[in-house]
């Protein structure tokens, strides 16, 4: 049996992850870690300065109120909230739906492709928490509003064909480069409505648990699930490069 050689290999199919989703699932891990080493007082600091908090922007405030980071973290929270994350679990859950999610866009886009559609669905959530919160003083961390939008994405091309995991089982990005359909195509598909029925539980959920569970702290992020959701459903377009399906009467 014939070696081939290293650069020729193919990658094996559970490694099928683009190094930019790696580096970013990465960062949110080492931004966890160190969260959870520094003193208690430094971690708050932290959490001020890169997550997103509404009254921040309250122009009631301005000249009053002194925030940790400035003008540069008024403006970089909209975005920096992605590596921010609640707790262990909430990490967890984030880092795998970044890692199946974001390596099928990241193949199909490339990666500054990828990266700027994930910044604008992420500072488009925070800008839906931002309405709705607007006056809040909660800081609010997460990536749900950039999942979201890569989960959109994904609605258009990763469940054609059956099932998701199976193009997981092919290494490379080729698989994900498939035709996307129509939205409307797409929504047509029972595996899309299964999915789509999920991220409505799951979006519900957060909305609904600090009414239903009393020891619930923070605020709900579920304005980032569906900012970040639309902005992924309308973007995708603009980013994809691959070839499109005709709608078949």
């Amino acid at each position: 049996m014939s070696l081939k050689s290293r650069g020729n290999l193919d990658p094996p199919a559970a490694f099928n992850v683009p190094a930019v989703v790696l580096l970013l699932t990465g960062l949110i891990v080492a931004v966890h870690i160190v969260r959870a080493v520094v003193p208690v007082g430094w971690d708050a600091w932290l959490v001020r300065v890169f997550a997103f908090t509404p009254l921040r922007y309250d122009p009631a405030l301005a000249g009053s109120t002194t925030w940790p980071g400035g003008y540069a973290a008024d403006i970089a929270g909209f975005l920096t909230c992605f590596f921010v994350q609640y707790d262990p679990g909430t990490l967890m859950i984030n880092g795998a739906a970044l890692l199946i999610l974001g390596s099928a866009v990241a193949w199909r886009f490339g990666t500054w492709r990828f990266l700027a559609f994930t910044g604008l669905c992420t500072i488009i959530g925070s800008l839906a928490c931002l309405l709705v919160y607007w006056g809040n003083g909660v800081a609010m961390v997460g990536a749900g509003g950039g999942l979201s939008g890569l989960f959109a994405a994904s609605i258009h091309f990763l469940f054609k064909g059956g099932s998701a995991m199976s193009a997981f089982r092919v290494a490379g990005g080729g698989a994900f480069r498939k035709p996307a359909w129509t939205l409307r195509d797409a929504l047509a598909d029972q595996n899309v409505r299964i999915w789509l029925a999920v991220f409505a539980f799951i979006t519900a959920w957060n909305a609904l648990s600090p009414f239903i569970l009393t020891a619930s702290q923070g605020v709900p992020s579920w304005p980032a699930n569906i900012g970040g959701f639309l902005a992924g459903l309308f973007l995708f377009r603009f980013f994809d490069r691959q070839p499109r399906l005709r709608r078949v009467v």
